[in-house]
């Protein structure tokens, strides 16, 4: 599968390290393309534009406002869209059970998308 890693360097809990976690681990199994937001609303179109060049899974290295926006960029489309929590509270990643941790987030992608 195709995975667009789009990331919020500036979230509250992003470090380089954790990007360079998670796209390891996306890796293993999958191709991975990792693209950073520089705006309020820039991820929507990085989104859209994942979406339409073919990507099957935008994956969020973000908050929920990040991932929010992500969201709207991927509406009436056939991407999916998973949460990495990397903001300050992450509600929607919690509220789907997702690990804490960019890290243990990642691991569970991987093992939904298998």
């Amino acid at each position: 599968m195709r995975i667009v890693l789009l990331v919020n360097s500036t979230a509250s809990k992003v470090t380089a390290r954790d990007c360079q976690i998670v796209s390891e681990t996306l890796r293993v199994e999958h191709a991975v393309d990792i693209v950073q937001t520089t705006g309020r609303m820039h991820a929507s179109v990085l989104a859209r534009e994942a979406a339409d060049r073919g990507a099957d899974v935008v994956a969020v290295l973000a908050g929920d406002g990040t991932l929010n926006e992500a969201a709207d960029g991927l509406a009436h489309t056939d991407t999916a869209l998973a949460p990495l929590p990397a903001g300050s509270t992450n509600v929607y990643a919690r509220t789907l059970g997702v690990g804490k941790s960019p890290a243990d987030a990642a691991a569970h992608l991987l093992a939904s998308l298998r």
